[in-house]
């Protein structure tokens, strides 16, 4: 079996069957999930048939359960709140990038050991446009009702790391009405503080290459929701990236709250392992807010 087809049969089929799953615990009839996985209403009951923790099971052979998480939670999120093609770019690098990365390959040779020794896949290259990462996790943004409220004084932003730099907005994100609004597209280079703080935190925790500051709120539920921290005071920039920093060498969190000190607001930071992945989580932490 060709790798691609181990791919689909592996990793992309159960992943439909997830995604389906969650979905329909949200409301959507199986014509509406349908549409949007672009698959027929007949596919999407077969796919409901088995168990959700079937499917479940079938991907933590592969992923673990934080890294599952996470990628249904985006996957639903850009269903939800994206085109079709930014679901289909999202799931198509995450796939191609599974294979590059040789992470299939134990269990391809489990099923296959003829191919031991095999490593062609390492010769897939994977483009993903960092800008265009940030940008589809602002529009996600857009399409929140609350997440206006999460905009701190000082503003927001969301940077992700690329080959480029740190990606985020010039002039940061801002509030109009109660929506949120920003200037002109994303950029490298347009948060050296957001940037700075994301490469310390990543030469700690590799996966994490993406930040998003918003208002110190809803620590209690969001500590429910997500792995969070406190740490400060913070009487400088600099303090908040070291003391975020230091926090990280012990353990990985998805947000950290900084209590501020002498001129600097108190704010939280959320991180992920992309743009679209905070973007996921300031949706849930949206919701802590009434």
């Amino acid at each position: 079996m060709l790798p691609l087809e181990f791919l689909t049969n592996e990793v992309l089929v159960p992943l439909k069957g997830l995604i389906a799953h969650e979905l329909a615990e949200r409301g959507y009839s199986q014509s509406r999930i349908g549409l949007l996985l672009g698959i027929s209403q007949p596919a999407v009951s077969a796919y409901l048939k088995s168990p959700k923790a079937h499917y479940e099971e079938r991907l933590l052979r592969i992923l673990d359960r934080r890294e599952l998480s996470r990628l249904i939670r985006s996957l639903t999120a850009l269903v939800e709140y994206a085109s079709a093609e930014e679901f289909l770019r999202y799931i198509n690098n995450f796939s191609l990038g599974l294979l590059s990365s040789l992470r299939l390959c134990p269990l391809h040779r489990t099923a296959y050991p003829e191919l031991l020794g095999c490593d062609i896949c390492k010769d897939i290259q994977v483009y993903t446009e960092t800008t265009k990462s940030v940008e589809t996790a602002f529009e996600i943004l857009k399409r929140c009702e609350n997440c206006y409220k999460l905009v701190p004084k000082v503003l927001m932003n969301i940077v992700e790391l690329g080959p480029e730099g740190g990606v985020g907005f010039p002039g940061r994100i801002h509030v109009e009405g109660t929506q949120l609004a920003a200037k002109g597209k994303p950029k490298p280079g347009a948060s050296r503080f957001l940037t700075s703080l994301l490469e310390e935190v990543n030469k700690l925790r590799p996966e994490i290459k993406a930040v998003a500051n918003i208002a110190y709120l809803a620590r209690t539920c969001v500590g429910e929701k997500f792995a969070a921290a406190e740490v400060g005071p913070s009487n400088s920039e600099e303090e908040i990236i070291s003391n975020i920093a230091s926090a990280f060498r012990s353990s990985v969190y998805d947000v950290i709250y900084d209590k501020g000190g002498e001129g600097i607001e108190p704010n939280a930071y959320v991180f992920g392992a992309d743009a679209v992945d905070v973007a996921t989580k300031l949706l849930e932490i949206a919701k802590c807010i009434k």
